[in-house]
């Protein structure tokens, strides 16, 4: 206990992670950015660990989370200490930090994206669909809805330019904005693709979870261009993935009763923000500065984080809506007359 009081572990906070769970019989991973920890059950089982873990928030003390939890204090401590020892675990004297070098906070902020854009890779749309769980009709969804946030780029682009700070802000969504205006068409052409007429896609209306992703992406940008920017490390396109995604959409049409070509339109778009290098913009943004402020680099990871979690609420609304045999597709606009 002492070397946890000498290293101020006494109110234990995890670093932020995620964890990847198959079946029970099967390891579960830890994520934090790139790195991956297979953790092995030595004591209890996985729900209790993860009860556990829900305490190392930095508000509760060993004894506490005992308490609440019924594990021994001597268990708590091994764990925090093994964790301490993988650098997993905060220490305060972190807090008193009030610039991060701009190296630093790009790595981290490219680590942390890659980790939450793989865990919004494992979503139950994707894995439902490899497995054919889900009828054709959410994969189409999924192309409409996608073809509703590609083309509500415009909307947030330009809410994010017209709050910019900075003359290398404005130039930048400026580029971007020129870039992004009109790649909605393209997701027409996938969404045609699946039989739905051109003119019931563009009439269509956004289910609610696409609507919030967009004005979430419009709420950044108006607090924050900087916090903007640095949430296209998240959704822009990665050169490196490439490969892969296409083969992954391709996959998941055909399984839905498509042909492969119908995600064409999507791959283009995708190669296009490449070639852009649309994923480069935080890196661009911070040109000629050393340090960035600890308070403005919180307000952007928390909104990279909120992010994460609006995407996943994308995903499941596109799941309960389109698997509803009932529910119009495309969905319908309700006017004063249909009351």
């Amino acid at each position: 206990m002492n070397t946890i009081v000498e290293k101020n572990l006494e109110f234990p906070r995890l670093r932020h992670c995620t964890f990847l769970e198959g079946q029970k019989e099967d390891p579960m991973y830890m994520v934090v950015g790139k790195d991956f920890f297979e953790l092995e059950n030595t004591v209890g089982d996985r729900d209790k660990f993860l009860e556990v873990k829900r305490y190392f928030d930095g508000r509760h003390s060993i004894d506490q989370i005992s308490k609440i939890t019924g594990v021994a204090k001597d268990h708590l401590t091994d764990i925090i200490s093994e964790f301490n020892d993988l650098g997993l675990m905060r220490t305060e004297n972190e807090e008193e930090k009030n610039f991060i070098k701009k190296d630093d906070f790009i790595k981290q902020i490219e680590d942390s994206c890659e980790m939450w854009a793989s865990q919004i890779g494992y979503h139950q749309l994707f894995a439902g669909l490899e497995r054919k769980e889900l009828r054709k009709e959410v994969f189409q969804g999924f192309l409409l809805e996608v073809y509703h946030y590609v083309k509500g780029a415009r909307k947030h682009i330009a809410v994010a330019l017209a709050n910019c700070s900075t003359d290398r802000e404005q130039e930048l969504l400026t580029e971007f904005f020129v870039d992004e205006y009109d790649h909605g068409k393209l997701l027409i052409e996938a969404v045609e693709k699946t039989g739905i007429p051109k003119d019931q896609t563009i009439n269509a209306h956004p289910i609610i979870g696409t609507m919030s992703l967009i004005n979430m992406l419009s709420e950044i940008g108006r607090q924050s261009t900087f916090a903007y920017i640095a949430c296209t490390s998240l959704f822009e396109a990665r050169a490196e993935d490439f490969e892969a995604s296409k083969a992954s959409f391709e996959r998941l049409a055909e399984y839905s009763g498509f042909d492969k070509t119908v995600v064409d339109p999507v791959i283009e778009h995708m190669r296009g923000d490449i070639e852009a290098d649309h994923n480069s913009l935080l890196e661009e943004v911070l040109e000629g500065i050393d340090y960035i402020s600890a308070e403005e680099a919180h307000f952007t990871v928390n909104c990279l984080h909120d992010l994460k979690h609006s995407f996943d609420q994308f995903h499941d609304q596109i799941i309960e809506y389109y698997s509803d045999v009932s529910n119009y597709i495309p969905r319908l606009k309700v006017d004063y007359f249909s009351l």
